[in-house]
């Protein structure tokens, strides 16, 4: 028998409403709660034969969950299931199956908050995706299926869909050359990706956003004679098509674009963050002066209306992006129309996100003008980035505060003078005011999710006049806004504290771009940290990882902030388990996170030892060292069991004994990995777990450490020339099972790990030249794809191997891909055009700023043993203007201040220190002809200058 009409479905689960995940409306959703086996359960009144089916999630989905069938609800025949749900839409086929009730389950055994279902939709075996080869409709999650070479699945999805990749769970035989298709016809394809190298396990196809109805895996090579085992093809399809942002973005591409959030266009937008220290709210503002006051919350879009006419951020000439004072997290967005300016300044304050829009009439003659601010169902956060639509379906205005869903979103400074409130009918609230202002009735409730508001501010002013509304909107619940405030004092009062929380500008050079960009990472790291945590996000990176922490910790301790980051390692030293594993993430409030390489990525081992090391060294404080010191050899004697895993595999002459297990640490690789990177991070914990132990006065751990670093050292190095000699190509390997090229993981052996004597010498001028090819690629004009600025850690490879040349273009690289340049932050990946609508990870995020600041410092200052390095690479323009200034630099000799000017052929530097004297004090200046330190002469070799420490050099050029 056919699916009946949904009507005829009835629901049972676990908790909530249940019939949400039935209702044909993808604005109303079913909530599981915090349940160990949570379960939704559809009775269709009648047997029916199934041969497909959909789900669509909401902000939380499900990574393993089953689908089974009962003809009485007693005795169940399992459907499809998955092990790799990512959230949208998930799309599923199976053989012909007869049912009467379907049942939905997962497993929550640690009763973490449920997933969220919009809806489920069930097929007939005619409506259902099915595949062209006969029997392999089974790999689309019911069972699996095995693959010869030369054979594919060919998935027929109906009709054509936005599709954007694919992801393959092997069997215990797997391709090793594969390749995923697309089709419009089904006849003539065109290959989207191929993977020459796979190992089994799991692979995965990403691409652009593609329409296509056909998709095809087809395996070239397996790593059996009989073929590949396909556990499961999974589909990647994008769920806008009938999901409320869908309605959204038609809605924007048939209207006046300039008056709609620019993602609904298919258009990247860029935004910082808003926070205080301390608190974990954040709101974010973009680049057209929008605020999202929190997490998955509407966002307030400010619009000008000149005359009739009703204009939006995007249809300005300019847009001009800057911070306060350069480098503070109060960001402002300037733009124009008509000789009326629009200038929106944000902070945080007190539990709100605080805007001002001040209107400004620059022209000759006394003007009429009015501030629109519409409250839309939209996320800052795009569709592509996790976020787009969220659920209005109650909106009421009264007096001067508008409340959604029942609760207060914002408050206002003044009461609007006109207030608009509209359902979506082929458009939002703009469709009923874009011409002239209208009022309605202030109050509104639908189920269609896509209410929307427009409260508008009229102004006459006199030439040169201005005049503002400020927008208060709490960033949490317990906060009730006030927009009745002094916004200047505020925002002075704001600058102020945080100027005062990260005491002053740490390193000054000519070239303020450089300057402000280092200073405003200490300020960003912050507003993205909770109290004792860094995370690398507000969004989709609201977690934290020792990775990214460690980096973070690393650019606060430098920047002075020496408590902040003894605390994060204090806080993470208890969260070490019993037989030394770092877990690589933990939640915000310190919990293990379960998500995906929670327990297979071993860098975290050398990061905690790292940063440890790190805060030790620069603080001498003895009772941070008792505290940690367990921690740190618990840690790094866990390494040894790792290396026992591979060593059980793998026996002396292979080029994998003795290194890490594979693992997913390297953000660039699809699955396990032998990574270098792992084994530097590695090394380096044997080398400070030494240190540690003897400045501890435990001799014998120290020796221990000692051994263990050697015997690592050994096999590293070793391994290392092993793979490239495997490779033939004369090439450093990223990993030594894949034998990929990557300077951007070797890098790290030079700093933070200081691990760069296991480098194959004669190989690394080569490598990184290919790293020089792509920073020149990535700088051409005609360039379109994506990169990560992660690459900005070369820059500390390029300064150790002396090509300073290489060095500056790359930081040159670094600073363009800012966005906007003047936040002074960057996402995790960029795109170029700027608007290509991909994946950016999360923004600002610090991770990167991290390793912008801390590369910066290490090119101005390092500390090599009982030697002080200055000015390792310095750019001829950051002697410009006032030169170079550091001021209260943490340093392992103490605190560091220092001013290097240049005039008239001489170059003065003067040099203050705190602590213990360095041995020897090392200046790099190219031309130098003479140079006196204190009256004395100083060795000179080369560009470099040597000399004891002291206080005033002198340098003739």
């Amino acid at each position: 028998m056919n699916v009946p009409r949904k009507a005829m479905w009835k629901a049972s689960a676990s908790s909530d409403v249940p019939s949400h995940a039935i209702d044909d409306r993808y604005a109303t959703i079913w909530v599981s709660d915090p349940a160990e086996k949570p379960w939704l359960e559809i009775d269709l009144g009648v047997v029916a034969t199934l041969g497909g089916l959909e789900i669509y999630w909401g902000h939380r989905s499900a990574r393993e969950y089953t689908f089974a069938g009962s003809l009485d609800s007693e005795a169940w025949t399992n459907l499809c299931a998955t092990r790799h749900g990512e959230g949208g839409q998930e799309v599923f086929g199976f053989p012909p199956a007869e049912a009467r009730f379907v049942r939905w389950s997962c497993e929550n055994p640690e009763r973490r908050p449920g997933p969220e279902i919009v809806e489920i939709n069930l097929y007939g075996p005619a409506d259902a995706v099915s595949t062209l080869e006969e029997g392999r409709i089974t790999a689309l999650g019911h069972a699996p299926v095995r693959l010869a070479a030369g054979e594919s699945i060919t998935v027929d999805l109906g009709y054509v869909r936005s599709v954007v990749g694919t992801l393959v769970e092997w069997g215990e035989a797997y391709g090793t050359d594969f390749s995923a298709y697309l089709s419009d016809d089904g006849k003539v394809f065109r290959e989207l990706g191929r993977i020459t190298t796979g190992e089994g396990q799991t692979d995965s196809f990403w691409w652009p956003y593609a329409a296509s109805r056909y998709i095809r895996l087809t395996v070239h090579a397996a790593s059996a004679p009989d073929g590949a085992v396909v556990n499961e093809l999974k589909l990647r399809i994008l769920d806008r098509d009938r999901m409320p942002i869908g309605q959204l973005e038609r809605a924007a591409r048939a209207g006046r674009g300039d008056l709609y959030p620019q993602s609904l266009l298919g258009r990247q937008v860029y935004w910082t963050v808003l926070g205080e220290f301390e608190q974990t709210e954040e709101a974010l503002f973009d680049e057209y002066g929008n605020l999202e006051p929190r997490r998955g919350s509407a966002q307030i879009m400010p619009l000008l209306r000149v005359g009739a006419k009703l204009i939006g951020a995007p249809a300005s000439e300019q847009i001009r992006c800057s911070l306060e004072s350069g480098s503070l997290p109060i960001p402002s967005v300037i733009w124009s129309a008509l000789d009326i300016e629009i200038r929106a300044t944000a902070l945080a304050h007190a539990g709100q996100a605080l805007v001002e829009y001040r209107i400004v009439n620059h022209s000759g003659a006394p003007r009429d003008a009015a501030l629109v601010l519409a409250v839309r169902p939209v996320q800052i956060n795009p569709y592509w980035q996790h976020g787009g639509h969220t659920l209005i379906d109650a909106i009421c205005v009264e007096g001067r505060e508008v409340r959604v869903n029942d609760r207060v979103h914002a408050a206002f400074s003044r009461d609007p003078d006109v207030v608009t409130v509209a359902d979506f009918d082929n458009g939002d609230v703009v469709r009923l005011v874009e011409n002239g202002a209208r009022a309605t009735d202030r109050s509104l409730r639908s189920e269609s999710g896509l209410l929307s508001a427009a409260l508008e501010f009229a102004f006459s002013l006199p030439p040169g006049a201005s005049d503002a509304v400020i927008v208060a909107a709490p960033r949490q619940e317990s906060v009730s806004p006030d927009a009745s405030v002094a916004f200047s004092a505020v925002c002075e009062s704001v600058a102020d504290g945080w100027r005062r929380r990260i005491g002053p500008r740490r390193i000054t050079v000519g070239d303020r771009e450089v300057t402000e960009t280092v200073e405003a990472q200490t300020a960003l790291i912050l507003v993205n940290a909770t109290r004792f945590a860094f995370k690398p996000g507000p969004r989709n990176y609201d977690r934290v990882w020792i990775r990214d922490g460690s980096a973070q910790a690393l650019a606060l301790l430098w920047a002075g902030l020496i408590d902040e980051a003894k605390a994060f390692v204090l806080w993470y030293s208890k969260r070490i388990c019993a037989n030394g594993m770092v877990p690589p993430i933990l939640n915000e409030d310190g919990a293990l996170n379960h998500g995906y390489g929670s327990g297979i990525e071993f860098d975290a081992q050398g990061e905690f030892v790292g940063i440890a090391t790190q805060v030790y060294r620069i603080s001498k404080d003895r009772a941070f060292l008792a505290a940690i010191f367990e921690p740190v050899v618990r840690a790094t004697r866990f390494i040894e069991e790792l290396c026992a895993q591979t060593n059980a595999l793998h026996g002396p002459e292979s080029r994998f004994h003795g290194l890490l297990p594979r693992s997913i640490s390297h953000e660039g690789y699809g699955g396990p990995t032998y990574s270098y990177w792992d084994d530097f991070f590695a090394l380096s914990a044997w080398r400070n777990c030494e240190y540690l132990a003897n400045e501890a006065g435990e001799r014998e751990t120290a020796a221990r450490a000692n051994v263990r670093g050697q015997e690592f050292a050994a096999n590293l190095a070793r391994s290392l020339r092993l793979t490239a000699e495997f490779l033939g190509r004369g090439l450093i390997a990223g990993s030594a099972d894949r034998g990929d090229i990557d300077p951007t993981s070797t890098s790290i052996a030079f700093e933070p790990c200081r691990v760069e004597d296991v480098l194959p010498h004669e190989l690394l001028q080569a490598t990184y030249d290919l790293s020089v090819a792509r920073i020149k690629s990535i700088s051409a004009p005609e360039f379109e794809g994506g990169f990560v600025p992660y690459a900005i850690r070369n820059l500390n490879a390029f300064v150790s191997l002396g090509r300073f040349e290489d060095a500056f273009h790359l930081l040159a690289l670094a600073l363009d891909c800012r966005r906007p340049r003047n936040w002074r932050h960057w996402a995790e990946v960029v795109w170029s055009p700027p608007r290509t609508p991909r994946y950016i990870g999360d923004m600002p995020h610090t991770w990167v700023g991290a390793e912008f600041a801390t590369a910066i410092r290490r090119m101005l200052v390092r500390e090599n043993g009982r030697t002080l390095e200055l000015f390792r690479a310095v750019p001829d323009q950051w002697w410009e203007g006032e030169g170079i200034r550091l001021q209260k630099l943490p340093t392992t000799f103490g605190v560091v201040d220092l001013q290097a000017r240049r005039a008239n052929s001489t170059a003065i530097v003067e040099l203050a220190l705190t602590g213990p004297s360095p041995d020897r004090v090392t200046i790099r200046y190219s031309a130098a002809r003479r140079a006196l330190a204190d009256g004395r002469p100083c060795d000179i070799d080369g560009d470099v200058i040597s000399s004891a420490c002291f206080s005033t050099l002198a340098i003739d050029y």
